[in-house]
C-alpha cells in the first residue's frame, strides 16, 4: 500500500534485487523446501526456458529489497503494477487502476 504521494502511470521500479540464482541449482533449493517465496523467474531471450532466478532470500532487508515487499492484489481489478523482464532483470510499472 502507498502512503505516500501519488505515483503516476507509466513509472517504473527496478531492477528488483537479490542473488542471482541458476536454474539447476534453484531445483535444488526448490527440493529441499527451502525456497524463500520472493524469487522471481528469469527466462532466456527468446522466453523458452528459465535460465534462474533473482531471489533477494528468506529475510529480504525491507530498504534494500523492499520491491520484495510488494504484494499481489486479491483481485485483477485491484492490480496497479504489472511485472516485466527486460534484459535479464524484473521490473514493475504503475498502471492505472
Amino acid at each position: 500500500m502507498n502512503r505516500g504521494k501519488v505515483i503516476h502511470e507509466g513509472v517504473l521500479f527496478g531492477p528488483y534485487t537479490g542473488k542471482f540464482i541458476p536454474a539447476l541449482e534453484y531445483e535444488v533449493i526448490k527440493a529441499a523446501k527451502m525456497e524463500s517465496g520472493y524469487a522471481w523467474e528469469i527466462r532466456d531471450k527468446f522466453n523458452r526456458k528459465t535460465v534462474g532466478y533473482i531471489d533477494p532470500g528468506m529475510n529480504p532487508d525491507p530498504k534494500l529489497h523492499w520491491m520484495a515487499k510488494i504484494n499481489c492484489p486479491n483481485k485483477a481489478s485491484e492490480q496497479n503494477l504489472i511485472a516485466f523482464q527486460l534484459a535479464g532483470q524484473i521490473y514493475y510499472r504503475v498502471k492505472e487502476n
